[in-house]
């Protein structure tokens, strides 16, 4: 069992993200607007040492805590993708939040503390230590949401985010209590040794647990929170919502249903082969009906969760395969989707957002390179070859193949095909429309984070071996 300091020196990348947070927070009130430069240094500052720390995790894993904590390869893989996912956010917000007048210190340190419960959620072995670090996350993204206090839309979305979140977090709450209250721990490894699949206040509980997380992925029949919370939202932390809360989501549900719940296996995985289905399916319908750009990317996101489950679902056959394709999809899909929110942001002008196909209208014509990184993310998002979302899709269907999911796979493919619609239908827009806005001039702190996050989606998708072993490495790490 590791001493107090020896859990406290591994645990330095997060350490160095709430370090960076208390002093944004200290500082905020001393810098004038002009100064937010400072803010976004510290910020990224604190991100860049936390990543680096970060990936000592793959060659020595450890735990603190009393094993409350395991910082092994799974969990610095996922806290890759929410540091990658945080740094990015925090680069197109450096002009966004000039430009719709945020202060940057708020919105730069609850970046911060909601990647850092992302990061202890991931690692959490007892439910204690994964409650609090649900809470850590989840709050500071309801303030994130309503942040923007000058829209009367932005605090609505903070205000029903808080409710119904309030109510995902009570249900968790309740069947951790259910389940503590049947096997007599909090912890994942004696929940496991201890399991009676005939406890009904067992099943219970599981079934509890299962809708909170359900609730967070944005999965049906849960979904209906997404739309309206996304389009309410400044458009920078529905970006960073999309794809850190259900990448953080997906961890928790791997690492709880797997290392808790195991003997359970069968049964659970038969919902989540129905909840993909219907996920998919109302996703992609609902989304080709959407006139506003924000909730069409709301419901394309509920779309990706869906076929995020199939990968989980198709653990019923070759576990690390189909471990590692989740690992990769969400990876993939931090990229995707961050740069299609990324340019939205970028086209935002003073007081308004992009949020019409109208304000992308012609957009060829007057930015061509911000036309084709957005064309990038849109053929990727829908997973056209040879961009970084077909292989990411490509593994995910593999994986339910290879579990003789077959028609899980074909329902899949089909929602894959039906979503093309209305990613095409975003380039139509672009290049055979005429402009009907004007586009804000040159910034340069979004057009670093696009360029870099449209190389990624290029290389990635024409040389995705790499990325797939560094995937596959940490599904190897995973206590099956």
């Amino acid at each position: 069992m590791e001493s107090l300091y020896t859990s406290t020196i591994n645990i330095l990348p997060e350490i160095s993200l709430i370090t960076a947070g208390i002093v944004l927070l200290i500082i905020g009130p001393l810098l004038k607007s002009e100064e937010d430069n400072a803010a976004f240094s510290i910020s990224v500052l604190g991100i860049l040492v936390a990543f680096f720390l970060n990936f000592g995790r793959f060659a020595n894993p450890s735990t603190a805590f009393a094993d409350s904590l395991s910082l092994d390869s799974f969990s610095a893989y996922f806290n890759s993708i929410f540091l990658v996912g945080s740094l990015i956010s925090i680069g197109f917000s450096k002009d966004f939040l000039k430009t719709q007048k945020l202060k940057a210190t708020e919105f730069y340190s609850l970046i911060l503390f909601a990647t850092t419960g992302m990061m202890f959620l991931c690692s959490a072995r007892e439910f204690m230590t994964l409650f609090l670090s649900f809470e850590i996350m989840s709050i500071s993204v309801y303030v994130l949401t309503a942040l923007n206090t000058s829209s009367s839309r932005s605090t609505e979305a903070g205000i029903k985010y808080l409710i119904l979140g309030g109510f995902s977090s009570a249900i968790l709450l309740f069947g951790i209590a259910l389940v503590y209250g049947a096997t007599g721990s909090i912890v994942f490894a004696e929940i496991a040794a201890s399991f009676d699949i005939n406890n009904v206040l067992l099943i219970l509980g599981i079934a509890l647990i299962l809708i909170a997380f359900i609730f967070k992925i944005g999965a049906f029949p849960l979904h209906q929170w997404v739309p309206d919370i996304y389009e309410g939202a400044p458009i920078t932390v529905t970006g960073f919502m999309s794809v850190g809360i259900k990448s953080a989501a997906f961890a928790v549900l791997l690492r709880v249903f797997f290392e808790a719940f195991p003997t359970f296996e069968a049964n659970w995985l038969f919902v989540l082969w129905i909840v993909a289905v219907f996920t998919m399916t109302l996703g992609n319908i609902s989304a080709l009906m959407q006139n506003n750009l924000k909730r069409l990317l709301a419901f394309s996101s509920i779309a990706h969760a869906g076929y995020a489950l199939i990968g989980v679902t198709a653990i019923i056959g070759d576990r690390e395969y189909a471990f590692a394709s989740v690992n990769f999809y969400l990876l993939a899909y931090t990229f995707m989707n961050l740069g299609a929110f990324g340019i939205l942001a970028y086209l935002s002008k003073k007081g308004s957002e992009c949020e019409t196909f109208d304000q992308i209208s012609g957009l060829w014509n007057k930015k061509p390179l911000i036309a084709i990184a957005l064309t990038v993310f849109m053929v990727s998002l829908a997973g056209i070859p040879p961009f970084l979302g077909f292989f990411a899709k490509y593994r995910i269907f593999l994986a339910a193949i290879k579990a003789e999911l077959f028609w899980l796979a074909v329902i899949g493919i089909i929602n894959s095909v039906i979503s093309a619609y209305y990613y095409l239908k975003i380039i139509v827009h672009i290049y055979m429309k005429e402009s009907k806005f004007e586009f804000p001039q040159l910034k340069i702190a979004s057009s670093i984070a696009i360029l870099i996050l449209a190389l990624l989606n290029v290389f990635l998708g024409i040389f995705p071996m790499h990325t797939w072993e560094f995937a596959l490495k940490a599904a190897n790490s995973f206590p099956f």
